[in-house]
């Protein structure tokens, strides 16, 4: 993978190299997302994908026309959450009076699940008097190929249609060269002051000593009911895919050899992490973000190594394998008959 796209893929490794930007990834299925330390998506090497497309390529918070001073932020050694803890700088003046910097204790705290980014964003006013907060996203859908992303250029490509804000909600919409469409929407909790296709402006009135929550949600598809938002929250934190997947195959302790253990535990969230249910049964996908799709030699060396531990996964990617193979001879598809083909083709 190229240095300029250095990219966390699991929560094992989480400081900057080179002076290069470590980012931060998230994956449910076949929908993953990759943002910075704050949480932010900058219309880089990030953005949340699905099936090789972004669907959202700019989400940025600011506080007061500001990026906030971040504390502390990681990955859940489960993969599952990634959290951001930051506090504010000095607010511009509200009624005369200018709230300072460190006042304010933001989290950012999400996950994803079904084809959706949930995201809550909570705030608490840790000074001795009540503050007028001015919090503000900043968004967009680019509906990129992932080789785009990574800088190959397309000479063609399908139509983006104007974004199409309802209420709390603004949708975007693409229509690929391959005549399919795609959409991506974005729904807040509560209803910005200003909503415009690009930008949600809130202006909350935080009394001291008091905390509040706005719940994000992207959904892949379509928006459900933001006012439902913080129900949804609640409701699908019980039910992570991703705990479910580490309970599978056999449960392996070292005695009282905790770094052995330790190890253990965080190799089965990585693994974890990668693995995508298919039809055919549970599939490791190669890696996020470029390679977030089976590859047939990594997934074999993958299952192999896992066969004393969870045999299962052996089963889905032999299973997966023997589906797709060849029966012609294919330069483009990379295909010959008894040989398996992993490549995706489209024309987005």
């Amino acid at each position: 993978m190229d240095d300029a796209y250095s990219v966390q893929t699991t929560a094992a490794d989480t400081n900057d190299q080179d002076g290069l930007e470590t980012l931060m990834a998230l994956k449910d299925g076949d929908a993953f997302l990759v943002a910075d330390h704050w949480g932010d998506v900058k219309s880089g090497a990030d953005g949340l994908f699905e099936r090789d497309t972004r669907l959202l390529s700019r989400f940025v918070l600011t506080v007061g026309r500001a990026r906030p001073s971040r504390l502390s932020s990681g990955v859940t050694k489960d993969n599952v959450f990634f959290t951001c803890h930051s506090t504010n700088r000095p607010l511009p003046p509200m009624g005369g009076r200018s709230a300072p910097a460190g006042v304010l204790h933001l989290e950012r705290r999400r996950f994803l699940w079904d084809r959706r980014l949930f995201e809550r964003v909570r705030m608490v006013n840790h000074g001795v008097e009540d503050i007028l907060l001015p919090l503000t996203f900043e968004f967009d859908a680019d509906f990129a190929d992932i080789f785009q992303v990574r800088g190959t250029m397309r000479p063609r490509h399908g139509e983006i249609h104007p974004p199409v804000i309802d209420g709390r909600r603004v949708t975007f919409s693409y229509t690929g060269l391959d005549g399919v469409g795609r959409t991506s929407c974005l729904a807040f909790s509560e209803p910005p002051a200003r909503l415009s296709a690009n930008r949600a402006e809130f202006m909350f009135s935080l009394p001291r000593g008091r905390s509040l929550d706005l719940f994000v949600e992207c959904g892949l598809d379509a928006c459900e009911q933001p006012d439902e938002a913080r129900w949804r929250w609640h409701a699908i934190l019980a039910r992570l895919a991703m705990r479910r997947r580490l309970r599978r195959g056999a449960i392996v302790e070292g005695g009282r050899n905790q770094g052995f253990n330790d190890w253990l535990r965080q190799s089965r969230a990585d693994i974890a992490l990668l693995v995508t249910d298919l039809p055919t049964g549970p599939y490791p996908y190669a890696g996020t973000p470029w390679f977030s799709t089976p590859f047939g030699r990594d997934g074999i060396i993958t299952a192999w190594q896992m066969l004393w531990i969870d045999p299962g996964l052996a089963k889905g990617v032999l299973t997966y394998l023997a589906s797709r193979q060849a029966t012609e001879t294919n330069a483009f598809m990379d295909s010959a008959p008894a040989r398996s083909c992993t490549r995706r083709a489209a024309a987005r």
